[in-house]
């Protein structure tokens, strides 16, 4: 399979996927290609421009056990917490109901290097990029 072809794969349960942000006052829904206004005005409540979705649950899209993906994403919020980014839980959910929900976290101020390298470091494919303002959008790790 090429590179462009496994991207295509993937690309489809990603956008097929609802990435829920548990806010201080309400959940929002991001949706790839929509906009999210109660996360924009969370990011703007903190003076930032943008944020990612980031998980380290089933890497490179392979599912693992709940111990296990609970290990990862304990490991993924210690490394967060080492860093003056504001960030609050988040959870992904397939529409189709053929993936379990992933644990995740919404960060806002990661520039986009940050925001793959973290991926990159638990094994994603891919992350969630939010410009405030703008359709959320893939932020692919995988080339």
């Amino acid at each position: 399979m090429t590179r462009s072809a496994a991207l295509q794969r993937l690309e489809a349960p990603y956008r097929a996927t609802r990435y829920r942000v548990f806010l201080p006052t309400a959940t929002d829904e991001v949706r790839i290609g929509q906009t999210a206004p109660a996360v924009d005005d969370w990011l703007a409540l903190h003076g930032s421009r943008q944020a990612a979705i980031v998980t380290a649950c089933n890497p490179r899209s392979l599912p693992l056990g709940c111990a296990a993906n609970r290990r990862l994403q304990a490991a993924l919020l210690h490394l967060l917490h080492a860093m003056p980014h504001p960030m609050l839980p988040a959870c992904n959910t397939a529409t189709t109901g053929a993936w379990p929900d992933e644990h995740s976290l919404i960060v806002a101020d990661l520039t986009r290097g940050e925001a793959r390298r973290l991926g990159a470091r638990f094994h994603q494919n891919a992350v969630v990029w939010i410009d405030r303002g703008r359709p959320a959008q893939l932020l692919w790790i995988i080339r």
